[in-house]
């Protein structure tokens, strides 16, 4: 089997194939950013009181704004991918290597923290080293990695209530604590949830924008036959999010997307 799958993800054509339509789909996906970004542009320039200086400004405010965004949805997908690494990680030891099931049942919850610590590390290194995302900042990548952590709770619920599978419950009950707890601390204050409320609805045109590319790479992973149900929905997923990083560090060092803005 193990053969049958390093045959199957290592095929260049089959790789090229899937590639590509990750490429393509991400590209439609910055060109609708770009395009509501200039419409929004536009209606702003329609002023007649707008002096050369003024229009010069908006003009470098609006570059600016686009490449925030943009910057904004490479950094939902490395979080999002950081995260179903560490549940990959926890379906593979927990149903496909019985030899360590004993260790698994002592020390889980040893090994969640670790995995989690892990899935952080990884997210930095992906915004600061693999594709660096400069105009971002604390605040905005905390937002956004808010976002993906309902991203993934979409995603465990899908698989609970579509494919009947109870064995992410726990899980889930973890993530959607960790997401409480952003709004609901032991010392936070009014201001602080509001600024969190604030951030997060910021945010949400990203999750649409995130739940519809990567609805359509899965469903075209499945429906080429690239992606197989026999690897579990968790690691099918997160071998389409790989591809879709892929494609982000492709753009970003082409530099393709920034002769559009």
């Amino acid at each position: 089997m193990n053969t049958y799958y390093a045959t199957h993800y290592f095929n260049f054509k089959n790789i090229g194939v899937y590639l590509l339509a990750s490429l393509l789909g991400l590209i439609i996906v910055i060109t609708i950013v770009l395009c509501i970004a200039k419409l929004q542009m536009h209606k702003k320039l329609q002023d007649d009181s707008l002096t050369t200086r003024k229009i010069r400004r908006l003009n470098r405010e609006h570059q600016a704004k686009e490449l925030t965004i943009i910057e904004s949805f490479f950094e939902m997908v490395f979080a999002s991918t950081s995260i179903l690494i560490f549940l990959s990680l926890y379906y593979i030891l927990d149903e496909r290597i019985p030899a360590v099931s004993v260790y698994w049942e002592k020390y889980q919850d040893l090994l969640l923290l670790l995995f989690l610590c892990f899935s952080v590390i990884l997210n930095g290194w992906l915004d600061i080293v693999l594709v660096p995302l400069e105009e971002l900042d604390s605040d905005q990548k905390a937002s956004i990695r808010l976002v993906s952590t309902f991203y993934i709770i979409l995603i465990l619920l899908y698989i609970k209530f579509i494919y009947n599978d109870d064995n992410y419950d726990s899980l889930m009950m973890y993530f959607i604590t960790l997401a409480v707890g952003r709004f609901i601390y032991f010392d936070f204050t009014m201001h602080d949830f509001l600024s969190t409320i604030h951030g997060f609805v910021q945010q949400l045109p990203l999750l649409i924008l995130m739940g519809a590319y990567s609805g359509f790479i899965c469903w075209f992973g499945f429906y080429s036959g690239f992606l197989l149900t026999s690897n579990g929905v968790i690691v099918s997923t997160l071998l389409a999010h790989l591809f879709m990083i892929c494609s982000i560090y492709i753009l970003d060092k082409t530099k393709v997307f920034r002769l559009l803005l």
